[in-house]
């Protein structure tokens, strides 16, 4: 049986640029949660951030794997966190910052994003999209500890020249186009699929009683990370080919109806104990 459900957020329950999930997600959440299984997200995103999508219900994101797996929640509590390295931070701002149409923010407090690069008017809506909470912009890379960091390019010929200068000068990180205009930067050796395991060990679940929902590279790590792992219909080709099970796009609510299926095989189990499949994993491998 599915005990414990993990979606990345972007593309995957809700389509990049929304300010809402729908209501029918919210439900399908609540529907899992009342047959004792939990649902939470896998996202790039950090905590503070989340508020906002799910209407302020805490009990949709208190436990989740965010920032690609580098901070582990469980019931709002910060249980695992690594930090990205100083120098290569530094590396990035120094190739990035002075290009045009290019942004490096580093975040703080969950969600507040400092950055180097274009002023505001410039970024135009991937301002809105990148800086949740309104971040404030500085001549040099500000002095914290970091989490979380990203990459603004506006135009996606440069983007993809970026990815390779900055492979090349950071070893100990990637930077993954995970959404349009958008790279994160995190850790190479370390994922959502490590967060995955490192929340299952928290839980106390076997492989087989979580189940993954994704749509990028970013997402690669965790739906190798356990058999139970989906991807949603405008998946990238590498997601689709990672992943087990196929559900409906992200704009039609396909991770919502899912997790309608996964509450209803719960229910089945809860009152029969009777173990089925949700419907959408009743096809062929």
């Amino acid at each position: 049986m599915i005990k414990f459900v993990l979606s990345d957020m972007d593309n995957t329950l809700i389509p990049f640029g929304n300010e809402l999930v729908s209501q029918r997600t919210i439900d399908a959440i609540h529907a899992c949660q009342e047959q004792g299984i939990d649902v939470g997200p896998a996202s790039g995103r950090d905590r503070g951030e989340l508020s906002s999508f799910f209407g302020g219900d805490a009990s949709c994101y208190n436990t989740g794997v965010l920032v690609n797996g580098q901070r582990i929640y469980y019931l709002g509590e910060i249980v695992y966190e690594k930090t990205l390295p100083r120098d290569e931070l530094r590396a990035v701002e120094r190739l990035v910052a002075p290009l045009e149409g290019c942004a490096f923010i580093t975040y703080r407090d969950n969600n507040f994003g400092d950055w180097v690069g274009e002023p505001r008017e410039r970024l135009g809506a991937m301002y809105d999209r990148s800086f949740m909470c309104g971040g404030r912009r500085h001549e040099m890379l500000p002095d914290y500890p970091v989490v979380k960091a990203g990459i603004v390019c506006l135009d996606p010929g440069r983007l993809t020249q970026l990815q390779r200068q900055l492979g090349e000068m950071c070893p100990d990180l990637i930077f993954p186009n995970t959404v349009v205009n958008w790279m994160d930067v995190s850790l190479r050796d370390w994922n959502k699929g490590d967060g995955v395991k490192i929340l299952q060990r928290v839980l106390g679940l076997a492989d087989e009683e979580v189940c993954v929902f994704g749509d990028a590279d970013n997402d690669l790590g965790m739906l190798n990370a356990v058999p139970n792992s989906c991807a949603v219909a405008n998946a990238n080709e590498n997601a689709a080919r990672a992943a087990r099970w196929h559900v409906g796009a992200s704009a039609d609510d396909g991770v919502a109806i899912a997790l309608e299926q996964i509450a209803e095989a719960g229910r089945i189990y809860n009152e029969t104990g009777e173990d089925v499949l949700p419907a959408f994993m009743r096809s062929a491998d």
